[in-house]
């Protein structure tokens, strides 16, 4: 065989172990939509309660590990001693990692960056650094999945920001 006719093999080989692979793990993008009950705490502010949405999507890398970005924001306002306090959005990039269970409940770890910017009596801050958390994918079938999940959306020296949702996503 020439030289040609081993790299188109290589090539051929490289796609078809690929299309097996894509079949093995049904899904390998997603998107979904949660919505966030949001805690803020920063400065003179403890405790603030907002809700939101978050919108979600990702790629299944292993059945072990994925990779998602997500954007949302609160809708309203709260105060806390006067102080009104708004979010503007909120942003991240996560590495889930998901525990191989048997059944339709896989609990997963999340990790990554989160950037935050909210108004506290008009005035904007900015808050990022670390975000993590955990959760709970239900798979009601091959395609739908419910979420439950708390994530740290910012934690660093000036704020600590958290979320619980409650989601829907689909598989692709």
């Amino acid at each position: 065989m020439d030289r040609a006719g081993l790299i188109a093999l290589a090539v051929t080989s490289v796609i078809f172990s690929s299309c097996a692979q894509a079949q093995t793990y049904e899904g390998h993008f997603y998107g979904g939509a949660q919505y966030s009950y949001m805690t803020v705490d920063r400065g003179a502010v403890n405790n603030a309660r907002l809700n939101g949405y978050t919108l979600r999507g990702g790629a299944v890398l292993h059945q072990l590990f994925s990779v998602e970005v997500r954007a949302g924001q609160a809708l309203g306002d709260d105060s806390y001693r006067d102080i009104k306090v708004e979010n503007d959005f909120y942003y991240g990039g996560y590495l889930l990692m998901t525990l191989p269970l048997e059944g339709p409940v896989t609990p997963y770890g999340i990790g990554g960056y989160g950037y935050v910017e909210n108004d506290f009596n008009g005035n904007t801050q900015r808050d990022d650094g670390a975000s993590y958390g955990f959760g709970f994918d239900y798979a009601a079938d091959s395609h739908l999945g419910l979420n439950l999940e708390y994530l740290r959306l910012a934690d660093n020296d000036y704020t600590q920001q958290e979320l619980i949702s409650l989601g829907v996503t689909y598989h692709f």
